[in-house]
Protein backbone atom coordinates (compact mmCIF):
# COMPACT_ATOMS: atom_id res chain seq x y z
CA UNK A 1 0.00 0.00 0.00
CA UNK A 2 1.52 3.01 -1.09
CA UNK A 3 1.81 6.48 0.90
CA UNK A 4 -1.11 8.91 -0.75
CA UNK A 5 -3.24 5.20 -0.68
CA UNK A 6 -2.74 5.19 3.00
CA UNK A 7 -3.38 9.03 4.02
CA UNK A 8 -6.34 8.87 2.08
CA UNK A 9 -7.74 5.87 3.64
CA UNK A 10 -6.89 7.61 6.90
CA UNK A 11 -8.31 10.75 5.88
CA UNK A 12 -11.79 8.99 4.77
CA UNK A 13 -12.03 6.89 8.00
CA UNK A 14 -11.37 10.30 9.96
CA UNK A 15 -13.94 12.48 7.86
CA UNK A 16 -16.96 9.90 6.78
CA UNK A 17 -17.75 9.74 10.41
CA UNK A 18 -18.15 13.69 11.24
CA UNK A 19 -20.43 13.91 7.96
CA UNK A 20 -23.77 12.79 9.92
CA UNK A 21 -22.13 15.07 12.91
CA UNK A 22 -21.99 17.83 10.96
CA UNK A 23 -25.42 17.46 9.06
CA UNK A 24 -27.06 17.15 12.63
CA UNK A 25 -25.51 20.32 13.87
CA UNK A 26 -27.05 22.20 11.02
CA UNK A 27 -30.38 20.50 11.01
CA UNK A 28 -31.21 20.59 14.80
CA UNK A 29 -32.12 25.15 15.04
CA UNK A 30 -33.79 24.52 11.61
CA UNK A 31 -36.39 22.19 13.19
CA UNK A 32 -39.33 22.67 15.82
CA UNK A 33 -39.24 20.68 18.41
CA UNK A 34 -41.68 19.92 21.39
CA UNK A 35 -40.10 21.55 23.72
CA UNK A 36 -37.32 23.96 23.62
CA UNK A 37 -34.96 22.22 26.42
CA UNK A 38 -35.71 19.02 24.11
CA UNK A 39 -33.95 20.45 21.17
CA UNK A 40 -30.81 21.30 23.76
CA UNK A 41 -31.24 18.09 25.14
CA UNK A 42 -30.34 16.71 21.43
CA UNK A 43 -28.11 19.41 20.13
CA UNK A 44 -25.86 18.43 22.86
CA UNK A 45 -26.22 14.50 22.48
CA UNK A 46 -24.75 15.45 19.10
CA UNK A 47 -21.98 17.72 20.10
CA UNK A 48 -21.17 15.27 22.49
CA UNK A 49 -21.15 12.17 21.08
CA UNK A 50 -20.26 12.63 17.40
CA UNK A 51 -21.71 10.29 14.94
CA UNK A 52 -23.38 7.88 16.77
CA UNK A 53 -25.38 11.21 18.38
CA UNK A 54 -26.43 12.13 15.26
CA UNK A 55 -27.55 8.65 13.92
CA UNK A 56 -29.57 8.30 16.64
CA UNK A 57 -31.22 11.48 16.52
CA UNK A 58 -32.19 11.23 12.82
CA UNK A 59 -33.91 7.55 13.68
CA UNK A 60 -35.55 8.32 17.27
CA UNK A 61 -36.10 12.67 16.98
CA UNK A 62 -36.14 13.77 13.48
CA UNK A 63 -39.65 12.12 12.24
CA UNK A 64 -41.48 13.54 15.64
CA UNK A 65 -40.02 17.47 14.32
CA UNK A 66 -41.50 19.72 12.07
CA UNK A 67 -39.33 21.94 9.76
CA UNK A 68 -39.36 25.81 10.84
CA UNK A 69 -40.76 28.12 7.80
CA UNK A 70 -38.16 30.68 6.82
CA UNK A 71 -40.55 34.21 7.46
Amino acid sequence: MNVPLKIFTLATLFVLPMVPTFWAIQEIPRRRFRTRRRKMVWFAVVATVPCLGAILYWILERRHTTPIMAA
